[in-house]
């Protein structure tokens, strides 16, 4: 019998070998965001990206790179962690980075990931300490050149920390990021935004008129005035902190948080722990300092008073079934029983915001009837009871879906295209300005708009990554649809039991419309008044 042999055509020996290059992808960080640094991470960009793919065994798998933000903490790191995530899907054979300290300057983390990695037969490797982590010897020169980056990284932190600490001493630290209300000038002076500082005037003048935080926070938001980082909504803590800051009068205490002397590096807040700095006529004020004290006197005096009531109303937490569950729509406060026209041959219970009853001021909402409560409820227990099948199990399907993600990975493939380019965009304008064709002010402009979208598209992914909340919602659902299967009829009267085990929360919209919020999470509104009870 004659020998064959087979001579494959051209292109399926082609689809051969490219099948057997390597993806090879590269991480780059910097960790600040200075101008220098910056074209130091540009430079790292486009150095990788040349050579991967100026290699005929390699085929380039991307660059994942992170800027301006310190090494020492994986988590804060978003590349990082979405290169781990597609090493985890398979999408990479090879990751080459600079340094071990470019990589990682903890040595757990370090160890943690690499051995991760290891584990799924991909390889890392150090260009400048030439280390292959698929080699045998690998993770002994690791354990001991990270360990070395890790005292490199603690001991510049102190350096850094201690010349800071000098700059406190003689006054002459400006705070990188300013509050809202301020912005530099060309020569790094603190100058009034005179836009925002509009805004700030009027929060100081809506508190000293006897609006809340949560009101005035509440009313900026539905008029759509701009917040300082782009979010959606103003918060209660945001106004809060702008009451408190003593920028806003002109003075500036330095050092109000500090970094830990060990890794991980954490920020806290300085209770006493360090020295602070007060720098008194630092700036231009925006509000006087006697509005400040006087903001001061009203916020301590309704410290007092809530803590007061807080007082009464623990007294009553557990004695009746909606104490401390009912929430106030309008302010977010607690509501409390009362009892109406006592000692008469009848009387009304009804609930009603603490903070109203404090001052009308305050909060309009008025009270609502408990007897109509416990009737909405009723009314929302029979609609789930009749109709779980056609409410909670299509929830919870969708809930298991979403948890499972594959519907999102077309969104998140083109959110991660989106923070490339604009990533590659804002390489490109650093490259622009630091050759001179760029001018600061428009540089300043369109990295601003990029750094926004940046922020954006990041948001939004990070959306999508949170499945473990969509999981626990899930299980709650189940939980819910489990119970209503249990019990044999409808509700006739008002049970405490059920209502404690399906209710976290009751939010009081208006006086005819409340919400019940289910232990799954799910918020379903109900009509109330006479008609209803």
């Amino acid at each position: 019998m004659p020998k064959v042999r087979v001579i494959k055509p051209i292109n399926c020996m082609e689809a051969e070998a490219e099948a057997l290059k390597l993806r090879v992808c590269a991480y780059c960080r910097v960790s600040s965001d200075h101008t220098g640094q910056l074209q130091s991470f540009s430079a790292q960009v486009e150095y990788y990206t040349r050579l991967i793919e100026s290699n005929n065994a390699w085929t380039f798998a991307g660059i994942y790179a992170d800027e301006g933000i310190s090494g020492t903490a994986k988590d804060k790191r978003d590349e990082f962690l979405r290169l781990i995530a597609d090493c985890e899907a398979k999408k990479v054979d090879m990751v080459i980075t600079k340094s071990i300290s470019r990589f990682a300057r903890n040595t757990a983390d370090c160890i943690e990931t690499v051995r991760k990695l290891k584990a799924l037969g991909i390889a890392v490797y150090f260009e400048k300490e030439n280390i292959n982590t698929l080699s045998a010897e690998s993770e002994l020169l690791m354990t001991v050149l990270s360990s070395i980056a890790q005292e490199e990284s603690i001991s510049t932190s102190k350096n850094n920390r201690w010349a800071i600490q000098k700059r406190f001493m003689k006054g002459e630290w400006k705070p990188s990021c300013l509050p809202y209300g301020y912005k530099k000038d060309k020569d790094g002076r603190i100058i009034i935004n005179e836009e925002e500082a509009a805004i700030v005037r009027r929060i100081y003048t809506d508190y000293l008129n006897g609006k809340g935080t949560y009101v005035i926070a509440k009313e900026l938001t539905e008029e759509g005035v701009p917040t300082r980082k782009g979010a959606e909504a103003w918060g209660e803590n945001v106004v809060k902190e702008i009451l408190t800051n003593e920028k806003y009068y002109g003075d500036m205490l330095l050092q109000k948080t500090f970094t830990t002397d060990t890794l991980p590096f954490q920020r806290k807040r300085n209770r006493g722990q360090k020295q602070c700095y007060y720098i008194a006529n630092d700036h231009e004020p925006i509000i006087a300092k006697e509005q400040a004290e006087r903001v001061r006197e009203i916020m301590e005096q309704r410290k007092t008073e809530k803590a007061m009531m807080d007082t009464d109303t623990r007294k009553y937490n557990q004695r009746y079934p909606f104490s401390s569950k009912i929430q106030c729509g309008e302010c977010g406060s607690t509501f409390k029983r009362q009892v109406i026209f006592k000692g008469k041959p009848y009387e009304t219970v009804q609930w009603c915001c603490t903070r109203h009853i404090r001052n009308r001021m305050e909060c309009s909402m008025t009270a609502v009837k408990d007897n109509h409560i416990k009737a909405a409820f009723i009314n929302l227990y029979n609609k789930l009871k009749s109709n779980h099948d056609k409410i909670l199990i299509p929830l919870a399907e969708d809930l298991k879906k979403l948890h499972c993600g594959r519907e999102h990975e077309s969104q998140v493939r083109e959110i991660n295209k989106k923070i490339t380019e604009l990533t590659e965009q804002s390489h490109v304008l650093s490259r622009l300005r630091s050759k001179g064709y760029l001018d600061s002010v428009l540089f300043i402009e369109q990295s601003n708009l990029i750094t926004k979208q940046l922020y954006e598209a990041k948001k939004q992914r990070n959306k999508l990554f949170e499945y473990n909340g969509f999981s626990d919602e899930a299980a709650r659902t189940e939980e819910l649809i489990a119970f209503l299967k249990k019990q044999d009829d409808l509700m006739e009267s008002f049970d405490e039991s059920i209502f404690s085990l399906m209710v976290e929360r009751i939010i009081v919209k208006s006086k005819l419309e409340i919400a019940f919020r289910l232990i799954n999470g799910l918020e379903l509104p109900e009509i109330i008044g006479e008609e209803v009870g």
